[in-house]
């Protein structure tokens, strides 16, 4: 039995091995789940998130009994802080939800077409902080929660359980955000009206990202940058309003996170498949791309295999609906075929609530081969 720190010395170099584009021992496994974990290990999801240590060990508990896994994609729960991310209201189980219900965001789209001129004029967190101020108290309240949670402790937990916490520090991307506030259909809308004005507001989000990763990054020095997205995917646009609106400002965040001395894992949900060659220009062996399933994984291995690593894309209904061997023999496909060089073995986005156990294990196996 291999002893607590050379089992997290392995599993680090072998994910390093992986998004380097090295030739590791055998493809990783980094898991993406919470939710999952409560349920698996019987813990309603209330409890759950009345404290983030203790969910952390119980991620631990039920990593023990699925199978050797390399490393997890977020070391807690990070829900607290999505109310704000997205300029949402959250309901949370055993508050506004029953005690084992799947916490939900409730947009209301607060950015007014005049508000990109108070952007523009004072930038866009002394806008939203007001946002948070007169319409979004709970959602603040429940950030500073998130926010005093002991997270070098929680990181410490899966270190001593041998298991690396890749993303301990996250971000979204400027028209993401943008949509959150404004509403996606508004700023489609926006977009062909008053494109200068939304593309001054992209421009002055990015700046204000790009210093506050720094600043996290030098802070915190996570081993990876969670750099998650949806509605800037290409599927959304045109490919000439993609370039415009999305592309600078996506590069422009990735390639801060690199240049701060960490890798990017760019979690990025929806098809980005028109957007893979341009993935070209980011710095090579520097981040990990993790698909949900819309993305053709081999299209993106054909096109980025001696570039970026990749990371999926097992699907969550598969793991909820599918049989063990279903799972196992899917798995297997992706770590033959895009493996094992640069390649990073894990579910498309999440792992779901009511995933089945057996699945997920299937899904380890596959990798592991035990």
């Amino acid at each position: 039995m291999e002893n607590r720190q050379t089992l997290y010395t392995k599993h680090f170099d072998r994910i390093t091995s992986a998004i380097e584009l090295g030739d590791p021992d055998r493809v990783p496994v980094i898991l993406a789940a919470d939710c999952f974990h409560a349920r698996q290990m019987g813990v309603k999801l209330a409890d759950y998130l009345e404290d983030f240590e203790a969910a952390s060990r119980i991620n631990i508990a039920g990593i023990a009994e699925l199978g050797e896994v390399d490393g997890v994609e977020y070391p807690g729960p990070t829900i607290l802080a999505l109310g704000v991310a997205t300029l949402a209201k959250l309901k949370l189980p055993g508050r506004e939800l029953p005690a084992d219900a799947l916490w939900q965001i409730e947009e209301i789209t607060p950015m007014k077409q005049e508000d990109y001129d108070v952007v523009i004029d004072k930038g866009y967190g002394v806008w939203s902080q007001q946002i948070f101020q007169t319409e979004l108290q709970q959602s603040w309240d429940d950030l500073q929660k998130h926010l005093a949670a002991d997270w070098p402790q929680i990181s410490a937990n899966y270190v001593n359980a041998g298991i690396v916490p890749v993303c301990q520090a996250h971000t979204a991307t400027p028209f993401d955000r943008l949509s959150n506030a404004r509403g996606m259909a508004n700023l489609l809308k926006d977009m062909y009206r008053i494109p200068d004005k939304v593309e001054a507001v992209i421009n002055i989000m990015t700046t204000e990202m790009q210093s506050l990763i720094k600043k996290v990054a030098a802070e915190t020095k996570p081993f990876a940058y969670f750099v998650g997205t949806s509605r800037s995917a290409p599927e959304y646009m045109s490919q000439k309003m993609w370039e415009r609106f999305c592309l600078p400002s996506i590069k422009a965040v990735v390639e801060t996170v690199a240049d701060s001395g960490t890798y990017a894992l760019l979690h990025w949900d929806n098809n980005w498949e028109r957007a893979l060659p341009y993935l070209k220009e980011f710095p090579k062996g520097k981040c990990i791309l993790t698909v949900d399933g819309n993305t053709d994984l081999f299209k993106a291995k054909e096109i980025l295999g001696d570039h970026m690593c990749l990371m999926g894309d097992v699907p969550a209904a598969m793991l909820t609906l599918g049989t063990p061997d279903e799972v196992y023999k899917y798995s297997c496909n992706l770590v033959k075929n895009i493996g094992p060089k640069g390649f990073i073995l894990g579910v498309g986005c999440s792992v779901p609530q009511n995933a089945k156990v057996e699945n997920v294990k299937a899904m380890i196996a596959a990798a592991t081969g035990k």
